[in-house]
């Protein structure tokens, strides 16, 4: 049983990116036919972190570009993932956008930038001046490089983000 409970982490990314692969790995649905609800898709880590002998739950909510309830699906969000594709720069181009809306409806919370697919690292597209530059002029809280598909570092992208989101609370 989880000590701690983050009932609210936004997920973002592009078609392709790898958020399915990421749910059916480490996530189980509630609605196995992946149909949105509402405008979201909500799932939740199979199992709790466990970080500093404690045991935390997290709760990811995939919303909809396309509704009009941003503004009541955002609040309460404690904390966001931008999640992008190492191989193809344009998964970043969003960005701007999801920042925009992440700010205007959660203020100042937690967004970690993670670049996925680390298991096609000679594919690789993304620079990292460019990343730096979204970094900073966005003001996202950390970058991070994953593999949802190996598993390498995903444990640590969730230590991290949860460690964001409890400093903010402190």
């Amino acid at each position: 049983m989880a000590d701690y409970l983050f009932p609210k982490v936004l997920f973002f990314c592009n078609e392709g990116v790898g958020k399915t692969t990421f749910i059916e790995r480490y996530c189980f649905d509630s609605d196995p036919s992946w149909k949105r609800t509402i405008g979201a898709h909500i799932f939740k880590l199979k199992q709790d972190v466990n970080l500093h002998g404690n045991n935390f739950a997290l709760v990811f909510w995939d919303i909809s570009d396309h509704t009009s309830l941003k503004h009541l699906l955002y609040q309460g969000a404690e904390g966001a993932i931008f999640m992008y594709d190492i191989t193809n720069e344009n998964s970043l181009n969003k960005i701007p956008e999801w920042t925009l809306n992440v700010r205007e409806y959660c203020g100042d919370i937690p967004v970690l930038l993670v670049g996925n697919k680390l298991d096609l690292e000679e594919n690789r597209a993304d620079s990292k001046k460019h990343k730096m530059m979204l970094k900073e002029t966005y003001g996202l809280s950390s970058l991070t490089e994953i593999s949802v598909k190996t598993g390498e570092n995903v444990e640590n992208m969730l230590e991290e983000l949860i460690n964001l989101m409890m400093n903010r609370k402190e």
